[in-house]
Order: structure tokens, then sequence, then C-alpha cells
């Protein structure tokens, strides 16, 4: 009768055994989708870190293109100055010729 009495008490720690397995492999499933979510948001932070530094680059590239170009134009702007001085002066001179 003694054992009898203490079936009952094993039946109800088996069944919350169970129900703190079946929890345990639940929270495992969860950790697994969120080292996977981890995993795949550094994969895209390093995506991300790799875009940032060629947009820097570029940036740096087009700033010194800018600047290569600017330069050009000054030259151009100062070669053409001289050539109306010198286009002005020549007609100047044809006017007083005739």
């Amino acid at each position: 009768p003694h054992v009898l009495d203490v079936s009952p008490q094993v039946d109800a720690q088996l069944l919350v055994v169970q129900k703190l397995e079946e929890k345990e492999r639940l929270l495992q499933g969860s950790l697994g989708a969120i080292e996977k979510e981890l995993a795949l948001r550094a994969q895209a932070l390093e995506l991300n870190k790799r875009k940032a530094v060629e947009a820097a680059q570029l940036a740096e590239d087009l700033r010194a293109q800018g600047e290569h170009v600017q330069g050009r134009l000054r030259e151009l702007q100062a070669c053409a100055a001289e050539n109306r001085a010198a286009k002005d002066k020549e007609s100047l001179s044809l006017k007083r010729a005739q």
C-alpha cells in the first residue's frame, strides 16, 4: 500500500520533468534562431562597413578630380583672357594702321 501512495507523486514529478524538458527544447530552438539572426546582422554590419569605406574613398577620389578640374578651368580662363587681350591689341594696331 505504501508504494501506491508514492505513485501519483512520481507521476506528477515526471510530468513536471517532461514539461521542463519541452520548455528547454523550445528555448534551445529560440536560442538557435537568435544566434542565426545575430550572425546575419553581423554579416550585414561588415558589408555596410565595407560599403562606407568604399563610399569614403569614392568621395575622396571625386574631390581630388574636382580640384583638378577647377585648376584646369582656371588655366583655361587665364589663357582665354590672354588671347582676348592679344586679339584686342591686334585689332587696335590694325585700326591704327588703317
